[in-house]
């Protein structure tokens, strides 16, 4: 199935298992603008149940799904289709994207295949990494205009959450072709 926005937008942002709750120094308060203020430090992603006494002595109830205590390796394929509607980087109202993946330390990008002079790419990359929950659980695609002369300027990027989704019942569990055809 093909789906129209983003997959968190159409699984909860995969928070049926692991939920994500904000970390705050001292109080969280929020400032006149409805925004949580600056002493936010990190996340805490776990789940609460809270069970009858009847039910809690059962400890396999209780720990049932509750992943090992320990880093997991994972297989992390990533297909980079195509980009629409990006803003201009360069005065002839084009850019020449390219996409920059990153995992934790390890980088990779298209910046020897960018396109010229598009706004609406189809890149047609596949990038693989090898990461480690709970340490490398955050994705970043990025997209680049490429510049000949001068530093490459950022046209945009998104982060995605891999942890929410390795351990959501929504999860890719299958394998998938490691080459894309457009």
């Amino acid at each position: 199935q093909i789906y129209n926005s983003e997959l968190e937008n159409e699984f909860g942002n995969f928070e049926d298992w692991l939920c994500v709750f904000p970390l705050h120094r001292g109080k969280a308060n929020e400032n006149e603008d409805g925004n949580e203020d600056e002493h936010f430090v990190g996340k805490y992603k776990g789940s609460f149940y809270v069970y009858p006494t009847d039910e809690a002595g059962t400890e396999h109830k209780v720990s049932k799904g509750v992943p090992r205590n320990r880093p997991i390796k994972v297989l992390v394929r990533v297909y980079v289709v195509k980009a629409t509607n990006l803003s201009p980087a360069d005065p002839n109202g084009k850019a020449d994207p390219y996409v920059v993946v990153t995992v934790g330390q390890e980088q990779k990008d298209t910046k020897e295949r960018y396109i010229p002079k598009q706004l609406n790419p189809v890149f047609g990359e596949v990038v693989e990494f090898t990461v480690s929950f709970p340490v490398e659980s955050e994705l970043t695609v990025a997209i680049f205009d490429h510049d000949l002369v001068g530093s490459d300027d950022l046209i945009g990027e998104t982060k995605i959450d891999l942890e929410n989704r390795f351990y959501s019942k929504h999860r890719a569990n299958c394998g998938v072709a490691s080459q894309y055809d457009v």
